[in-house]
């Protein structure tokens, strides 16, 4: 599914939108041919060439693929029918370019080399993701969808246990209700990422997986249409995903969630299923924490009963009790921004949530929606966010590497992202060097941690 982005621009088909050279060149033409040889035309004809050579490559892996195929069940005539004219959609962002496009063939020309930012772009704090305004927004709309869906709704949820606000807010957050554009063909965007992405394994299968879905007829080729990374459908399924756990449910003959809703719907539920939703258990609390708490001891490796939890001092925000019958149900603590923000005390449909996008702040805000949608909870929470530092990937990654190298501390992946584990380190370098235990990232610590590399 995701999530995750930043593509870089092209030239636009006009005079202003031309480059400084293709003008230069267009003016040349008209005034006789003065400047000879235009570079631009000269890069032109590189870029094609280059383009050309690795299409043929293309060529040549989508043929190698059909035993893969035909073992997923593909038959000869679909592979034929959805590889021939198949093409390489040279838009899509974060390609791997190869250099040359093969052993003895063209260079990577300059023109076709992918622009460095001028200034590498800070990740964003934790706060930000939680915009009251977008909160309410989707909030409002999905107690809408929730109202005119409830029939199917109700039906998903007697099937896998999932609320319906739940799947709503997955909706609402994926696809914005069905209303955001895929505008990529799924086979074509698949296939590329399988030849020139960042993960050819993965999307080499997804390819064969796409074949699949084509052959099964649950959908044509021109209907499958995806975001830029393949995802596709109302709730940004991927074809392994599809094939795993689209349902049926409006009994068309059809698996179907492109067009239908209940379709759509149905599938995020058995998604959440059966990968281990528990029916009776809520996503997760808000909480406070009480004064000098370890907040080294957030994380699923933490894990323990919501008594033992109480025990340790943790209390519901508003002074609300815990259901008594949940006590011996099993928890663990999430502070996306460490002790500088709100707190969160999680079952373990959490981590399901996390497992159809990986990420702690997606997971909460799928929740937060939900418990507007059906508790009508406020867009705000209780715990404030205070402001933190901000820093490049970069810069977080050599932070990281740090830590583990120097320090031996476990980080999880080193990817210069703050993820629960980045978050437990910086807890245990605080704790070592005497400062305030914060568990998140501050100029101060990053600045002393590098400078002792």
């Amino acid at each position: 599914m995701r999530r995750f982005v930043f593509p870089w621009g092209r030239e636009g088909g006009t005079l202003a939108g031309m480059g400084f050279w293709k003008r230069i060149a267009l003016i040349g033409f008209v005034a006789g041919g003065l400047l000879g040889p235009s570079v631009a035309a000269s890069a032109a004809d590189d870029a094609a060439a280059y383009k050309r050579a690795v299409e043929q490559q293309f060529e040549a892996w989508l043929q190698a693929r059909w035993p893969e195929a035909q073992a997923e069940g593909v038959s000869r005539e679909t592979f034929e029918r959805e590889v021939k004219g198949l093409t390489l959609d040279w838009s899509l962002p974060h390609l791997v370019l190869p250099d040359p496009a093969y052993l003895g063939g063209p260079r990577l020309p300059q023109s076709l080399k992918p622009k460095a930012p001028a200034r590498q772009p800070e990740f964003d704090s934790p706060e930000r993701y939680f915009k009251i305004s977008n909160l309410n927004a989707l909030a409002a709309q999905g107690k809408t969808q929730y109202h005119q869906y409830k029939t199917v709704l109700t039906e998903v949820q007697k099937r896998y246990q999932v609320p319906g606000s739940i799947i709503v807010a997955i909706w609402g957050r994926e696809t914005n209700f069905g209303t955001v554009r895929l505008p990529n063909d799924a086979l074509q965007s698949i296939a590329t990422q399988a030849f020139l992405g960042r993960r050819p394994e993965v999307f080499t299968e997804e390819f064969i997986k796409a074949l699949k879905v084509l052959q099964d007829g649950h959908i044509s080729r021109s209907e499958m249409r995806s975001s830029w990374a393949g995802a596709m459908g109302h709730t940004q399924f991927l074809p392994s995903d599809f094939l795993k756990y689209a349902v049926d449910i409006d009994q068309d003959g059809k698996r179907d969630i492109w067009e239908s809703v209940p379709d759509a719907l149905a599938s995020a539920g058995n998604s959440l299923h059966s990968q281990g939703w528990i029916g009776d258990q809520e996503w997760g609390y808000e909480i406070d924490l009480p004064a000098g708490f370890d907040c080294t001891l957030q994380g699923p490796d933490k894990t323990r009963s919501f008594g033992d939890w109480v025990d340790m001092g943790i209390t519901r925000v508003k002074g609300r009790p815990f259901p008594k019958e949940k006590l011996e149900n099993q928890g663990f603590l999430v502070l996306p921004a460490g002790m500088e923000g709100p707190a969160f005390l999680v079952t373990e449909n959490f981590s399901v949530l996390k497992k159809y996008n990986n990420s702690d702040v997606y997971a909460l805000f799928v929740g937060k929606v939900a418990d507007m949608i059906e508790y009508g909870a406020p867009a705000g929470f209780v715990g404030a966010w205070k402001p933190v530092d901000r820093f490049t990937r970069d810069r977080m990654l050599a932070f990281q590497e740090v830590l583990v190298k120097r320090y031996g501390y476990d980080v999880g992946n080193v990817d210069g992202l703050v993820g629960f584990k980045t978050r437990q380190a910086i807890g245990l370098y605080e704790k070592k060097a005497g400062a305030p235990l914060t568990c998140y990232p501050s100029k101060k610590i990053v600045d002393a941690v590098l400078g002792q590399q």
